[in-house]
This record gives C-alpha cells, sequence and structure tokens, in this order.
C-alpha cells in the first residue's frame, strides 16, 4: 500500500486524550500512513515524553501562543503537504481512531477525480435523527439527518467538520488555505467554500461513521428530545464574527447577507430561550457582530 497520509491530531490541554488515541494508532496502524503529527498549542512536554517513552515516530509541534482551531488546521494541513503527503487526516482530540474508517474514505478519494475532502457521516446520538452526512450549504439550523444512512456510498457536499475529515494536500499548493484569522470556529466551512470556488469536489463518505463527537445536553424546555450544544459562553462570540468573515471573503458564494441576518436572530432567541448565562453569551453575540463588520480578526478578549 502507498504511503500517502499524514494523520494530523489537534492538540491543546488534551494530553490524555491525545496520548489514549495515539496508542490505538500505533496499535492498529494503517498502511497507507507516511507520518503521524501532533500540532500543540502550549504544550506541557507530556505528548512527548510518551511518544518517546513508548518508541511512537510522531512528529510533535508545539506552538508558544494558542494556535486557536482555525490556526491548527491550517497548520496541519500545510505541515502534511510539506511532508510530500497526498492526504490529512484530521483529528480532534475527542475523535476515535477507526483504522476501516480511513480505508473507506481514501477508497471514495480515488473513486474521484479533483477531490478536495472526503468526510466521515456523523452519529449525533442521543440526537434524532441521528445520521447526518454533510452540508450541501449552510443554513443556520442544523443539516440534513436522517434515520438511517443512506443507502449510496457517496454525496457531494459543501463542508462537514473538520474532526475526522481527509483532505487533499493539493490545493495548498495552489495557495487555497485555511482561514487561521477566524481563529474558533466555522474554519471547516470556509475551508468547504473555498475548496468549491476553486473547483474542488468535496464527497461525505456514507462507509465511513465519525461518533459521538459533539457536546449536547438537554434544553430546559418541558420537551422531550430537544437538545443544544454544550458550550461555553465564550463561542457566542466567535460563532456571528467569523461567520460575517466569511461573507466579508467569499461574498453570497460563502454565506448571503440574507442568511446571516437570519442567524443573527436565530442564534439570540435560541440563547434568551434554551440556554444559561444568558446575559454573557447575548453580550459576546452582538459584540461578535459588531466585531465582523468592523473587520476585527484573530483571537478576541475571550478566552
Amino acid at each position: 500500500m502507498v504511503k500517502s497520509t499524514v494523520v494530523a491530531i489537534s492538540a491543546f490541554k488534551s494530553d490524555k486524550a491525545i496520548i489514549d488515541l495515539l496508542s490505538d494508532i500505533f496499535n492498529d496502524f494503517h498502511g497507507s500512513i507516511l507520518r503521524v503529527i501532533v500540532v500543540d498549542s502550549l504544550g506541557s512536554g507530556e505528548i512527548e515524553s510518551a511518544c518517546s517513552r513508548n518508541g511512537w515516530p510522531v512528529g510533535y509541534y508545539n506552538f508558544d501562543y494558542n494556535l486557536g482551531s482555525a490556526g491548527n488546521l491550517r497548520e496541519r494541513i500545510e505541515i502534511a503537504s510539506e511532508l510530500d503527503a497526498s492526504w490529512c487526516l484530521c483529528l480532534n482530540h475527542d475523535a476515535n481512531w477507526d483504522r476501516a474508517r480511513l480505508s473507506a474514505m481514501l477508497d471514495a478519494a480515488n473513486s474521484h477525480l479533483k477531490v478536495g475532502a472526503v468526510y466521515p457521516v456523523l452519529d449525533h446520538h442521543p440526537r434524532q435523527p441521528r445520521w447526518e452526512d454533510g452540508r450541501r450549504t449552510f443554513a443556520p439550523t442544523a443539516g440534513a439527518r436522517f434515520q438511517n444512512i443512506p443507502i449510496e456510498d457517496t454525496s457531494e457536499v459543501l463542508w462537514s467538520s473538520s474532526n475526522g475529515a481527509l483532505y487533499s494536500t493539493e490545493p495548498v499548493k495552489m495557495n487555497i488555505r485555511v482561514m487561521s484569522d477566524l481563529w474558533m470556529g466555522y474554519e471547516d466551512l470556509a475551508y468547504g467554500v473555498a475548496l468549491k470556488k476553486n473547483g474542488w469536489k468535496q464527497l461525505v463518505c456514507r462507509k465511513a461513521v465519525l461518533s459521538n463527537i459533539f457536546d449536547y445536553r438537554s434544553s430546559s424546555l418541558p420537551v422531550n428530545g430537544v437538545f443544544i450544544q454544550d458550550k461555553p459562553d465564550w463561542y457566542s462570540y466567535y460563532n456571528m464574527r467569523n461567520l460575517i468573515m466569511i461573507h466579508n471573503e467569499y461574498g453570497s458564494q460563502g454565506i448571503s447577507f440574507k442568511t446571516l441576518v437570519f442567524k443573527f436572530f436565530h442564534s439570540g432567541l435560541r440563547i434568551l430561550l434554551l440556554e444559561s448565562n444568558r446575559f454573557s453569551k447575548l453580550s459576546l453575540h452582538f459584540r461578535g457582530t459588531i466585531d465582523g463588520f468592523r473587520g476585527r480578526v484573530g483571537k478576541y478578549d475571550v478566552p
């Protein structure tokens, strides 16, 4: 098997989870793997020590500032390109290792021309319907979900989560890059828009499943089965600001102004009705909206 893939793991104050993930990878190694790398911010040294202790040949890249998820994703794909890999499998600390999932995604990638990304099906259990196979457009509400995984092997999409995504390194050589100025949130959407704009196909592989990576909790409404994402307050800032940044960069090819307006009111209403710490989150929601139109980029004052 051709060694064409760099497995690239994102780390930030998640040493134990990363070490456990590395153990799983090296105990069930895939023949396509050229290199395993970890990109960390403000690392403690524990991951590097564990690699040395276990004899794992891992490329460990530690930055002395917080890259954020956007900067980390950009670094991982670009390092994979520099290592002459054809593919970069991106995993976060909360992803599980599945050797067969990588095989299925590589098969899907090699069955089409000019593929920029292949995504696994996402399992949102306990939310129902549980299966999501990517987003064909950006919608302010959740993407299309199914009771059962559709039977077709692949489907073309605009974007999906970068966690578990298999990215081609060819677009990097054409200067198509992740928007690291976003710092945290929607960098996978922005990159998906960039890939589509430049003619790269993105596929969901329905033979590959990534499970239980989203943090949900039941809402405060007296209705069974209503879940909301359990995120820190400061996510409210980056959600709106980053969508505005994507609109500023790509116009309606990315997100239309009408969609931005709908998202602003939809998110504000959700915070008001369903979430805790409403005042803090609403303040950050408004601040992010203002800063997005003012052109503020990178990390804000929080976290």
